[in-house]
């Protein structure tokens, strides 16, 4: 019987093998992901209030979780008389001036809107960005601040984001801070599951280990506020909500996320669900504008590979209007969300 003790053996270490493998690659995945800062891309021209004709943005900054000191702006229309406060959670890259267009045209129907840089990203503090669940403890300190802040805690509070900003919103609808109700444009469903969809390919089971492991670094990292789960907090809340999804979306893609989303609140009359068939990950712009900018950064990236020199007068002749054209179904929907929330 020596043999099949040598077989137990011999699984035994196989596993253990496997299991080391997927650990070092989830760990080696998961720090060069989350282990550093998100500055944006120096040669791209992120827009100001300075370039919307009536919008006017005061500087603001507050505490996060660990004292890191997070700094955006207050935005508003100098032409509408305020009548509620939208915060702004932003999405996986750049900072909160990658939507500036979106914010103006919220400030533009009379909402103040508080939008920040999350922890780790651009002009906020933070040696990194350290994991998603991040980007919900952020907007928990950020709605502190508007509920105390002079020029917001008179006005009743919606939420607002955009990808990694969805996914922190769709987790912040019950906190110590009331809000009205939230948009959620093509927020995925988890931290850990967004990063083993996106870097695991079609192996369910390098998919399964990795995603595990990848709850277990959150939970060390972020202990009781790690892994937040949108579905879970969706079928929780009883809160209004309106939910966009592209379904051509390779960044947060649409069957692991947007599909399973759709299928969880199936019935749910608080919240109101769009899918766009022929949307990607950008749903607010237009499809000429998302296939502009893909077809755009395509190039230069490609170019600037041969001949890094490029990159400046590249990137400055790109077209950032056409480049940021809203979809006027989609922001008209989310404008008129956040109004019947609000009055």
């Amino acid at each position: 019987m020596h043999w099949v003790w040598w077989i137990a053996i011999g699984l035994a270490a196989c596993i253990v093998l496997v299991a080391v493998v997927f650990f070092a690659i989830a760990l080696y995945i998961h720090r060069k992901i989350f282990y550093r800062r998100y500055n944006g891309n120096k040669f791209i021209r992120y827009f100001t209030a300075d370039d919307f004709e009536g919008i006017h943005a005061d500087p603001v900054a507050f505490a996060s979780d660990k004292g890191q000191q997070l700094h955006g702006f207050i935005y508003r229309s100098e032409d509408v008389k305020p009548i509620g406060a939208a915060v702004f959670s932003h999405g996986f890259g750049a900072g909160h001036q990658a939507y500036t267009t979106e914010i103006a045209t919220l400030a533009r129907a009379g909402l103040l809107v508080l939008a920040y840089d999350g922890t780790g990203c651009v002009a906020s503090e933070g040696k990194y960005l350290g994991g998603f669940d991040q980007g919900a403890v952020d907007l928990r300190y950020a709605l502190r601040f508007a509920a105390r802040d002079e020029r917001l805690k008179a006005f009743k509070r919606v939420l607002v984001g955009h990808s990694w900003g969805g996914f922190s919103v769709m987790n912040s609808l019950d906190t110590d801070v009331a809000v009205e109700g939230a948009v959620a444009l093509c927020g995925f469903v988890s931290s850990a599951g967004v990063i083993a969809q996106n870097t695991m390919g079609k192996c369910r089971f390098a998919e399964w280990a990795c995603r595990n492991y990848f709850k277990l670094f959150n939970r060390i990292r972020f202990g009781k506020m790690a892994n937040f789960d949108a579905i879970r907090s969706l079928k929780k809340t009883k809160k209004p909500v309106l939910l966009f999804y592209g379904e051509q979306d390779a960044t947060v893609r649409f069957p692991g996320n947007g599909a399973r989303v759709r299928e969880a609140v199936r019935g749910r009359e608080n919240i109101t669900y769009v899918s766009c068939p022929e949307k990607g990950h950008n749903v607010y712009l237009t499809v000429d504008a998302e296939t502009y900018m893909h077809k755009t950064f395509g190039e230069i990236s490609s170019k600037i590979k041969k001949d890094r020199s490029q990159a400046p007068a590249l990137y400055a002749a790109a077209d950032y209007r056409r480049m940021t054209a809203e979809d006027p179904g989609v922001m008209d929907a989310v404008v008129s969300f956040c109004l019947a929330r609000l009055r």
